[in-house]
């Protein structure tokens, strides 16, 4: 299945050393009683910034980036510091040549993905990526929980991209080698933002992207169940109602088997509806979260109900957006990269 997806993303060199951006003053507005300072993008492109266009909206934005990110590094301590690349801000502890190795595979991974997404890929703002790596796990969860509604409970994470206001990915510190299928990862989500596909398309292409780019993720010896395992699993989870949760992307915040298991099989269709490339990029420009992908499908020449039947077998799979249409969720997913203009 993956060899059928490795059309869509193959290697392509480094892109330039770092070049130097320049800074404009911006009026930064921030929301109260947060533990970490927390931007108001919202208002912060409101007035003069609302006209910026090209250049000048790209030094504005690029500009608030850099002040959020000193208001950070100041609250959490001197020990975090500020390291910048072409087409990257990254806040972290890292040294100056470890930050240095980290974002030449952010940029190398974005000059890969971006090529082979091709017309699908596109950041829909201004201003660099913005990179957080934390130190201290709880730091992470401590940032993260400011983006979801205070009370619940969600699942672990290595990393996460978060598309509230000026969109931005972050993680906790790891060895670089178990960053980088991370940064591939988020990066993916980065450059779809601007398409409101359903969370199962969005996460399969997102896995995939990882699995392509490190396919040793995808070797058998790595995972950690056996196929006849993952198949029972599924068996044991997926009825009538929990697949409308996998539609709706609502299984891939549960805290419970569903998380994992929604990954896997968002990744086993998506490379699968990926056969046919022309009709699979036709597919993903075309759907969205509101019905799971159901209007879309003709691209595909086939119901997308057929996809989970190919991995799970005959059964009570198709899309029923009428039952949760209201409630749809995006995954890790909510308003878009950049503030309107």
């Amino acid at each position: 299945m993956l060899k059928r997806l490795s059309r869509l993303f193959s290697s392509t060199r480094d892109l330039d050393a770092p070049v130097s951006r320049p800074r404009v003053p911006v009026r930064m507005h921030w929301f109260a009683e947060t533990a970490l300072p927390i931007p108001d993008w919202s208002r912060v492109a409101e007035g003069e910034a609302a006209s910026l266009e090209g250049d000048a909206a790209h030094a504005y934005w690029d500009s608030a980036a850099r002040t959020w990110l000193e208001a950070m590094n100041e609250a959490l301590g001197d020990h975090y510091r500020i390291h910048e690349s072409r087409d990257f801000l990254l806040l972290s502890n890292l040294l100056d040549r470890p930050a240095q190795v980290f974002l030449a595979t952010c940029q190398r991974m974005l000059a890969r993905i971006r090529r082979n997404l091709g017309a699908l890929a596109d950041d829909g703002g201004w201003g660099r990526y913005v990179v957080m790596v934390f130190e201290e796990p709880d730091d992470y969860y401590d940032y993260v929980g400011h983006y979801y509604p205070a009370g619940g409970e969600y699942a672990m994470s290595s990393g996460m991209f978060i598309q509230a206001g000026y969109g931005h990915f972050v993680m906790p510190l790891e060895q670089i080698e178990a960053m980088e299928p991370v940064i591939a990862h988020e990066l993916t989500h980065s450059l779809l933002t601007h398409l409101p596909i359903p969370a199962w398309l969005n996460e399969g292409l997102a896995v995939n992207t990882e699995h392509t780019m490190f396919p040793q993720l995808a070797a058998p010896s790595a995972q950690l169940y056996f196929p006849h395992e993952v198949a029972a699993h599924h068996a044991a989870y997926w009825n009538a109602d929990s697949i409308q949760t996998f539609w709706s992307g609502k299984s891939f915040l549960a805290t419970d088997d569903g998380n994992r298991l929604s990954y896997d099989l968002a990744k086993k269709i998506t490379a699968l509806a990926a056969g046919d490339e022309a009709a699979f990029r036709a597919f993903v420009a075309a759907a969205d979260m509101q019905d799971g992908g159901v209007e879309a499908q003709h691209h595909l020449g086939f119901p997308i109900a057929h996809l989970v039947e190919a991995v799970l077998g005959e059964g009570p799979w198709e899309p029923r957006p009428e039952t949760w249409r209201e409630g749809v969720e995006r995954g890790q997913f909510s308003p878009p990269r950049m503030p309107a203009a």
